[in-house]
């Protein structure tokens, strides 16, 4: 209990009716939360980074009382903790590049032949996605139902087998489909659209990402 409780500091959900959306995977400037802030007057977005470094760079964005940032990763998992590998482009000067393809997996050789590489691993604090809406007050939130998008380099199965029953109350998913072959163990889309299928049908995949809308 107080390792959930030191992730999951309280949450401040608006006291009128909501929109509520889970933003997994936020990078350094959160842009579909931004987006989806910037469009829905009434929304609330909760989002949860495991990397340290972009979530000082979140923090910094300053997105206001319609933002929650959980500093912890996603997983299907009992444990409290995980290692995370820090992932970056080095140039040919040494400079690093954005590090949005950091993973809780080990980048592949074909990945790193591309120039990307460890720069280190650190434990990180990880949550089911039901651990977080158990938390939700759901008489408040507009139809009872949520947005989910989710773009965890190669997470993705074990993101969606954190909802648990929740499944059920989720509305629209946008979530990373394909990772050219630069992790190992990576997701695998089949099994997501399979832990989806009783509740959700895939309406777009564009070969990166994918989105789907629950099954009337």
């Amino acid at each position: 209990y107080t390792e959930i409780y030191l992730i999951m500091t309280p949450i401040n959900f608006p006291e009128k009716p909501f929109v509520l959306f889970i933003d997994v995977g936020l990078s350094w400037n959160a842009p579909t939360t931004v987006e989806f802030l910037n469009q829905v007057s009434n929304g609330f977005a909760i989002g949860v980074e495991p990397n340290p470094n972009a979530c000082k760079r979140v923090r910094n964005l300053n997105l206001g009382d319609r933002f929650h940032l959980i500093e912890a990763g996603v997983a299907n998992s009992k444990e409290s903790t995980m290692p995370f590998n820090i992932i970056a482009e080095t140039g040919p000067q040494g400079d690093i590049t954005d590090q949005g393809t950091s993973s809780f997996l080990n980048p592949t050789q074909h990945f790193r032949e591309q120039g990307y590489s460890v720069l280190e691993t650190v434990e990180v604090p990880v949550i089911t996605l039901k651990t977080i809406l158990d938390e939700v007050p759901w008489d408040r939130v507009i139809e009872g139902c949520f947005r989910l998008k989710s773009d965890t380099q190669g997470f993705e199965d074990e993101v969606i087998a954190s909802l648990g029953n929740y499944t059920e109350r989720l509305v629209q998913l946008q979530i990373e489909s394909f990772t050219a072959n630069q992790y190992e163990d990576s997701s695998q889309h089949d099994k997501v659209i399979s832990l989806l299928e009783p509740y959700m049908e895939q309406t777009h995949n564009d070969g990166w990402n994918a989105w789907f809308s629950k099954k009337k």
